[in-house]
């Protein structure tokens, strides 16, 4: 059980907040996550295994870019991982992507 938590920590990636996210405005797609940038998390709904909620949108990893995270936090709900989709795209995931289509926020 052990291995078992510590691998998943351990798969989620560097320790570093902002590991691979300085340079999304940069980014061909912008903000939505593509295969190539996001290869472990590309068409998987559970963000919040690797991506901490009380974390996200709290510190600007975007270098330069004024970022309002509450702002941004009053606009989603961090227990649903479809209001994500608005600004980070489906994701590669097809009921994300039926909800880029309808605009709403959940399946």
């Amino acid at each position: 059980m052990i291995v078992l938590v510590l691998s998943i920590f351990w798969g989620c990636g560097a320790q570093d907040e902002c590991a691979g996210t300085r340079d999304l405005l940069n980014s061909p797609a912008g903000l939505a996550l593509t295969e190539q940038e996001h290869p472990a998390g590309w068409a998987r709904t559970e963000c919040f295994q690797c991506h901490q909620a009380f974390e996200i949108h709290t510190s600007d990893c975007l270098e330069g870019v004024s970022v309002d995270g509450a702002a941004i936090n009053d606009q989603i709900d961090v227990n649903d991982t479809t209001t994500c989709v608005q600004c980070h795209g489906a994701n590669g995931n097809a009921a994300w992507e039926a909800l880029l289509d309808t605009g709403d926020t959940a399946p």
